[in-house]
């Protein structure tokens, strides 16, 4: 009973601190009808900013199964934690609905979440408390009626009007509360060759009151600064490219974070951080034509064919796909559109297991290319789903002989395994 109390403490004391910031409170929810009564399957609450004018979703009726978002006040939101138990069941009111929850114990994130971080959709710093509950049996048939869209299934449906990733959520049933800092975010990092450039969106915190704090490192050399924001954006002279950083926004006036980014060179690369390649040595890279790293592909073109190669490059040493680029080096450039998104997918539902890789845009001669690095994957051998393991042989790919795919599993056995 104590932990919880002095969570429930903890709790409204942040959502005070923070009364000037922010203004109504998101509530989005999964319930369902059981046995007469309507159950809790899971909630997201969100308090949104003080000066955000925001329409709640219209709710997606489909008889036993709803999902409904409704804006309540902070004193609302105070009033829903001190009612819900650190273990039981009560029910509180969401819109028209009595709804039971259960509660099987509520649970303080020890981790804090950068506005890059994607699962919840919150696009700020945040905390997050979960009041967690069994796992839920929810509906796993097609959701659909004559009126409402069609939504695969209730995962999918959640996924979507909820905002939640449930491939980067184990447990998403319950109540999940997320505290936003509103203070400022990270927008956009660009890594150069030599710099840093660093650009923020300041919102309740004045920007003279923010201070960047940057920890760089490249092997054994290492750099540590301090940024003070003028203006939105900020550079700052590093030297090298680094392998690893860690970056954060602080206020001046309280000392509390606003944000933070991190990033190691073995990682995907996170929301926001972009590494510059100069438009010369793109050039440069270009004149060498294609090889056993470097592939040029005019357009995107068949999905199948753009996995092939970045799994042949995972299979390999890594390496770069140039898009915008045709067979000859020839900048021909791509039209508008989302090429970075449109690259994502196909990366993730053809490639297994999921490759590393980062997509950056470039100008070169007026015209939009896209580069996606791909780094050498650390569990071979990759696939391309329902086709097979490709490999990279001189200029080109190719599907892996037999006794290529026995060295892959060969290594993976062995004791000695590392990465070149």
């Amino acid at each position: 009973m104590e932990i919880r109390q002095e969570l429930v403490k903890e709790l409204i004391q942040k959502i005070d601190n923070r009364k000037n910031t922010y203004g109504s409170v998101s509530v989005k929810s999964a319930i369902m009808r059981h046995q007469g009564q309507w159950r809790n399957i899971l909630t997201k609450i969100l308090p949104l900013p003080l000066s955000e004018v925001y329409t709640p979703q219209a709710k997606l009726d489909y008889g036993d199964f709803v999902l409904i978002e409704k804006l309540i006040t902070l004193d609302d939101l105070i009033e829903i934690i001190r009612k819900l138990p650190e273990k039981g069941t009560t029910s509180i009111t969401i819109g028209d609905y009595e709804v039971q929850v259960q509660v099987e114990n509520l649970q303080r994130d020890s981790y804090k979440y950068d506005s890059g971080t994607e699962y919840l959709q919150v696009g700020w710093f945040y905390e997050k408390y979960q009041y967690r509950s069994q796992s839920q049996h929810y509906p796993s048939e097609p959701i659909v009626t004559p009126d409402l869209p069609l939504f695969p299934d209730s995962r999918t449906a959640m996924e979507k009007f909820i905002g939640i990733d449930f491939s980067h959520y184990s447990e998403p049933y319950g109540i999940i509360l997320c505290l936003p800092n509103y203070g400022a975010k990270i927008e956009v990092v660009n890594i150069g060759s030599k710099e840093i450039r660093i650009k923020i969106q300041p919102k309740a915190e004045k920007i003279e009151n923010i201070i960047g704090k940057i920890y760089c490192r490249k092997d054994r050399e290492a750099r540590q600064e301090d940024i003070k924001f003028e203006t939105e954006t900020a550079s700052i002279a590093i030297g090298f490219v680094p392998d690893f950083f860690n970056l954060a926004l602080i206020s001046e006036a309280n000392g509390e974070i606003l944000d933070t980014r991190r990033f190691y060179s073995s990682w995907e690369l996170p929301k926001g951080i972009v590494f510059e390649i100069p438009e010369y040595e793109l050039l440069e890279l270009i004149r060498h034509g294609e090889t056993k790293t470097t592939e040029f592909k005019e357009k995107i073109g068949k999905q199948e064919e753009l996995a092939e190669t970045a799994v042949a490059f995972a299979n390999g040493r890594g390496g770069i796909i140039l898009l915008g680029v045709d067979d000859h080096a020839n900048v021909v450039g791509l039209p508008p559109g989302d090429h970075e998104g449109t690259v994502t997918n196909i990366l993730r539902s053809h490639c297994e297991p999921q490759v590393k890789y980062e997509i950056n845009k470039h100008q070169i001669e007026g015209k939009t290319i896209i580069l996606i690095r791909i780094e050498e994957g650390d569990n071979k051998p990759y696939t391309v789903r329902e086709k097979g393991v490709y490999v990279r042989a001189n200029a080109t790919d190719r599907i892996a002989t037999r006794y290529e795919l026995d060295e892959f599993y060969e290594e993976r056995r062995s004791p000695f395994r590392h990465s070149y």
